[in-house]
């Protein structure tokens, strides 16, 4: 197992705070594969393995879409002049927006990097696949793909086809949860996230996946909150042969 130690802080652990739409606790990186609080940073990590206005793939699984769109063409418009950024600039990176009482805010936020992608990159995507709970608005790329849950043990090997790379996958932990009136709880064996990680292992190992971020979501309402992510973080990037612990 590769030693923690090999692996980089993009943002230093800030600790165990809320996230919410643009808070990002922490960024740590092990070679293409980056592990996160907040979503919203993922967008900059792809950047830094893909270029993005040559052909690639997507495949994101996540209990959201990720695309919120009612706002896009105003993003859009704020979007950085270069995507050549720090991630510091770009998780910096705010806009006026009118009437909301406020100077500024971020332009990336967990819910919209995903459709700012799209908007920006569609047509250099040759394949895209979602595996989600159709929480949140549709994806805005026209040929997306839609995977049951239950059918990615057996087929995520044979959808992340070499032929199609570089692939970007997408991880939000929060996928593996259900929620019910007592709260999340994780919803899938060990065996099911073992054989996910092992054949995503796999496609890293041989280049096939160019970059895989993981987020936790360390959010009451979606993981039970930090505890419950982190653990799970653990065991998914031991599967991936990394080891992760948050101080």
């Amino acid at each position: 197992m590769t030693s923690a130690s090999i692996g980089k802080w993009l943002v230093p652990f800030k600790g165990r705070n809320h996230s919410g739409a643009y808070n990002q606790n922490f960024l740590w990186q092990h070679g293409p594969v980056y592990v996160m609080d907040n979503h919203r940073a993922a967008l900059w990590c792809w950047l830094q393995h893909v270029v993005l206005t040559s052909p690639h793939s997507m495949f994101h699984i996540d209990r959201h879409t990720d695309t919120l769109q009612s706002r896009l063409n105003e993003w859009v418009a704020h979007l950085p002049r270069s995507w050549n950024i720090t991630i510091d600039e770009y998780l910096g990176h705010t806009y006026e927006m009118d009437g909301n009482g406020m100077e500024s805010v971020p332009v990336f936020r967990w819910d919209n990097y995903l459709s700012i992608y799209f908007e920006q990159f569609s047509s250099s995507i040759n394949r895209c696949h979602f595996a989600t709970h159709s929480d949140g608005d549709a994806p805005n790329h026209e040929n997306t793909m839609f995977e049951d849950m239950w059918n990615l043990p057996d087929n995520l090997d044979y959808w992340l086809d070499n032929s199609e790379k570089p692939w970007i996958v997408n991880v939000d932990l929060d996928y593996f949860f259900w929620h019910n009136s007592e709260g999340p709880g994780l919803m899938v064996s060990d065996a099911f996230l073992e054989t996910i990680f092992e054949k995503l292992r796999l496609k890293i190992d041989d280049g096939t996946v160019a970059v895989a971020t993981i987020c936790l979501t360390p959010d009451d309402a979606f993981t039970g909150g930090w505890k419950p992510s982190e653990l799970l973080a653990e065991r998914v990037l031991s599967i991936l042969g990394i080891e992760f612990h948050l101080p």
